[in-house]
């Protein structure tokens, strides 16, 4: 019994989910997928968005108060400027946050992820698809890229699971002011090389993300 007991201790200990992936080198290498940075929106005019005032307001609130972990950050920063594009597209969709995606415990595919939006609109509860993660970082954005990276691998094969297929997703790792993208798509990421800290830029990509799934429902 008591040997038993220590190998299944010993297992445990090596499932640490998301939190595993410190760099996307890990996800490519264990899952056979691979990376490349690009300039991901070389091709297309991201047009800069005006904040509404009550963003910007919120925003000047976070100031009060000491930005100084993850968890502060994510709350007075992050979720602000996310829940500005839910608003605007709550009709289209609905963005949860701190749900956990369990894929594959084993392969460390399961988990807490920050933020993610999904394609149903206004949903109480986790439906499918999923279309974009952030992963919400302290300082150390390699880590965030990595752990994004693994939650939108595993976003696909939750989508896929459920019979609903997104070629390409999309995922961003931040630390409240510099936001990185990157999108996922036949077994490839496509890290942006370029840093956005420019809050109406942000804002810009985000609208630019979020149409390219709802344009062809309208």
């Amino acid at each position: 019994m008591l040997i038993f007991f220590v190998s299944l201790w010993c297992l445990k200990t090596k499932i640490m989910g998301y939190s595993h992936f410190k760099k996307i080198k890990q996800v490519t290498k264990q899952f056979g997928l691979s990376a490349k940075e690009v300039e991901l929106f070389e091709e297309v005019f991201i047009a800069p968005v005006e904040a509404s005032s009550w963003l910007k307001e919120t925003l000047q609130m976070a100031k009060y108060v000491p930005l100084i972990n993850e968890k502060v950050k994510s709350e007075r920063i992050v979720s602000p400027i996310l829940l500005e594009i839910a608003k605007f597209y709550r009709n289209e969709l609905t963005l949860f946050s701190g749900e956990d995606l369990e894929v594959n415990a084993l392969e460390n595919l399961s988990g807490e992820c920050d933020f993610f939006f999904t394609l149903v609109p206004r949903s109480p509860y986790l439906e499918l698809p999923i279309i974009s993660i952030v992963e919400a970082k302290d300082e150390d954005m390699e880590y965030g890229r990595g752990q994004c990276a693994a939650q939108l691998y595993a976003a696909k094969l939750f989508n896929e699971m459920e019979g609903k297929n997104i070629q390409m997703l999309y995922g961003c790792a931040t630390d409240g002011i510099e936001w990185q993208f990157m999108c996922f798509e036949n077994n490839v990421f496509r890290i942006d090389n370029k840093i956005y800290t420019d809050l109406k830029e942000i804002l810009g990509v985000w609208h630019y993300i979020i149409n390219l799934y709802i344009e062809p429902k309208k």
